[in-house]
Protein backbone atom coordinates (compact mmCIF):
# COMPACT_ATOMS: atom_id res chain seq x y z
CA UNK A 1 0.00 0.00 0.00
CA UNK A 2 1.34 3.23 -1.09
CA UNK A 3 0.22 6.49 0.52
CA UNK A 4 0.15 10.15 -0.69
CA UNK A 5 0.81 13.17 1.23
CA UNK A 6 -2.61 14.02 2.05
CA UNK A 7 -3.46 10.95 3.33
CA UNK A 8 -0.48 10.68 5.60
CA UNK A 9 -1.12 14.38 6.82
CA UNK A 10 -4.94 13.38 7.60
CA UNK A 11 -4.14 10.40 10.19
CA UNK A 12 -1.39 12.06 11.77
CA UNK A 13 -3.47 12.10 14.91
CA UNK A 14 -4.89 8.67 14.67
CA UNK A 15 -1.30 7.47 13.96
CA UNK A 16 -0.34 8.65 17.34
CA UNK A 17 -3.55 7.44 18.80
CA UNK A 18 -2.55 3.82 17.74
CA UNK A 19 -6.00 3.82 16.19
CA UNK A 20 -4.58 2.62 12.71
CA UNK A 21 -4.66 -0.76 11.43
CA UNK A 22 -0.97 -2.61 11.66
CA UNK A 23 -1.42 -2.47 7.46
CA UNK A 24 -1.91 1.23 7.31
CA UNK A 25 0.46 2.10 10.37
CA UNK A 26 3.15 0.14 8.66
CA UNK A 27 1.97 2.50 5.04
CA UNK A 28 2.16 5.52 6.70
CA UNK A 29 5.79 4.40 8.64
CA UNK A 30 7.12 3.47 5.12
CA UNK A 31 5.86 6.86 3.17
CA UNK A 32 7.76 8.79 6.21
CA UNK A 33 10.79 7.28 5.58
CA UNK A 34 10.97 8.65 2.56
CA UNK A 35 8.85 12.02 2.35
CA UNK A 36 10.57 15.04 4.06
CA UNK A 37 7.49 17.30 3.68
CA UNK A 38 5.11 14.70 6.31
CA UNK A 39 8.25 14.27 8.36
CA UNK A 40 8.41 17.76 8.80
CA UNK A 41 4.49 17.78 9.67
CA UNK A 42 4.70 14.37 11.69
CA UNK A 43 7.71 16.64 13.51
CA UNK A 44 5.84 19.42 13.99
CA UNK A 45 2.60 17.28 14.49
CA UNK A 46 4.68 15.38 17.82
CA UNK A 47 5.77 18.64 19.08
CA UNK A 48 2.59 20.02 19.35
CA UNK A 49 1.05 16.71 21.35
CA UNK A 50 3.60 17.10 23.87
CA UNK A 51 2.63 20.95 24.81
CA UNK A 52 2.43 21.39 28.89
CA UNK A 53 -1.52 21.75 28.15
CA UNK A 54 -2.03 18.67 25.92
CA UNK A 55 -5.70 18.87 23.97
CA UNK A 56 -7.38 16.36 26.12
CA UNK A 57 -7.38 18.19 29.13
CA UNK A 58 -10.01 20.66 27.26
CA UNK A 59 -12.55 18.19 26.98
CA UNK A 60 -14.64 18.21 30.09
CA UNK A 61 -15.98 14.72 29.12
CA UNK A 62 -15.33 11.38 27.48
CA UNK A 63 -18.47 11.97 25.19
CA UNK A 64 -17.02 15.33 24.34
CA UNK A 65 -14.03 13.53 23.10
CA UNK A 66 -16.03 10.91 20.78
CA UNK A 67 -17.56 13.50 19.14
CA UNK A 68 -14.96 14.97 18.10
CA UNK A 69 -13.03 11.38 17.00
CA UNK A 70 -16.20 10.17 15.27
CA UNK A 71 -15.83 13.55 13.07
CA UNK A 72 -12.26 13.28 12.27
CA UNK A 73 -13.33 10.07 10.82
CA UNK A 74 -16.05 11.06 9.45
CA UNK A 75 -14.17 13.75 7.78
CA UNK A 76 -11.20 11.18 6.54
CA UNK A 77 -13.85 8.68 5.36
CA UNK A 78 -15.85 11.63 3.25
CA UNK A 79 -12.68 12.79 1.66
CA UNK A 80 -11.37 9.04 0.72
CA UNK A 81 -14.85 8.82 -0.68
CA UNK A 82 -14.46 11.81 -2.66
CA UNK A 83 -11.19 11.05 -4.06
CA UNK A 84 -12.33 7.45 -5.04
CA UNK A 85 -15.21 8.67 -6.63
CA UNK A 86 -13.14 11.01 -9.06
CA UNK A 87 -10.44 8.02 -9.28
CA UNK A 88 -13.49 5.67 -10.63
CA UNK A 89 -15.00 9.06 -12.95
CA UNK A 90 -11.59 9.81 -14.29
CA UNK A 91 -10.75 6.34 -14.99
CA UNK A 92 -14.18 5.78 -16.62
CA UNK A 93 -14.09 8.87 -18.66
CA UNK A 94 -10.54 7.76 -20.09
CA UNK A 95 -11.83 4.67 -20.84
CA UNK A 96 -14.77 6.22 -22.31
CA UNK A 97 -13.13 8.52 -24.88
CA UNK A 98 -10.55 5.35 -25.73
CA UNK A 99 -13.80 3.60 -26.85
CA UNK A 100 -15.21 6.61 -28.87
CA UNK A 101 -11.53 7.19 -30.55
CA UNK A 102 -11.32 3.40 -31.08
CA UNK A 103 -14.92 3.33 -32.57
CA UNK A 104 -14.08 6.81 -35.03
CA UNK A 105 -10.72 4.84 -36.10
CA UNK A 106 -12.40 1.27 -37.39
CA UNK A 107 -15.06 4.12 -38.97
CA UNK A 108 -12.24 6.31 -40.49
CA UNK A 109 -10.47 3.05 -41.93
CA UNK A 110 -13.64 1.48 -43.48
CA UNK A 111 -14.82 4.41 -44.72
CA UNK A 112 -11.05 5.16 -46.84
CA UNK A 113 -11.13 1.26 -48.07
CA UNK A 114 -14.56 1.58 -49.66
CA UNK A 115 -13.48 4.72 -51.08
Amino acid sequence: MTLNCEFTKDVAELYYEDMLSPETRQAVKAHLRTCPNCQRHYQQYENFRHCPLPIRNFFPNEKEESDIEKRLYQKISRKLRRRRFWNIAGTSAAIGAGGVMFIIGIFLSNHKNSL
